[in-house]
């Protein structure tokens, strides 16, 4: 084969590979974005009374700014890509094999609000609130409570010690 006829085969592989790998980026963006808020988490059954609750919470949009988080945002690590997307995918996956094949109405719910640290990640509490470190160091008010969490000499999470962000008042919707 001559050198000018493999170097064009291997510019249009190259040209080729690189519009696949563009297109399969932005098709994980796109799905990535599509499913990160409450309009989509929320469209299974059993979801509905933790976007109600999520709704009425500061971080729901209930603030004088109108300002909204998503899912997303807390409940998959915000520590790299990779893990980020394969959390995504791995709790994704779990979530819809249980909506579709398993009894839904059986979930303990009050019981898994227990361990409610399981669902939610430091890393996205910390990719929104970046200068609570410095702030809370020269607040002495607000450095007490959140100075073994930054000297790293407790083994608690963001949610251990705030246990309703996100939802207020949850354990009343999933009552209902």
């Amino acid at each position: 084969m001559p050198k000018a006829m493999w170097m064009r085969g291997a510019g249009l592989l190259l040209f080729i590979g690189v519009i696949v790998g563009v297109g399969l980026a932005f098709a994980t963006y796109e799905v990535s974005e599509n499913t990160a808020g409450a309009s989509f988490c929320g469209s299974c059954h059993t979801m509905k009374p933790f976007v109600s609750a999520f709704r009425i919470h500061v971080h729901g949009g209930d603030n004088r700014y109108g300002f909204q988080t998503r899912c997303n945002d807390c409940h998959l690590p915000h520590d790299g890509l990779i893990h980020y997307l394969f959390i995504k995918a791995k709790a994704s996956t779990n979530d819809m094999w249980v909506e579709t094949f398993d009894n839904t109405a059986k979930i303990d719910w009050p019981e898994k609000l227990k361990s409610g640290r399981r669902f939610v990640y430091d890393s996205g509490c910390l990719a929104c609130h970046t200068n609570l470190q410095t702030r809370t160091l020269s607040n002495p008010r607000a450095f007490l409570p959140h100075r073994m969490y930054f000297s790293g000499t407790t083994s608690k999470s963001c949610a251990d010690c705030h246990s309703g962000v996100g939802h207020k008042h949850l354990a009343e919707y999933i009552k209902k």
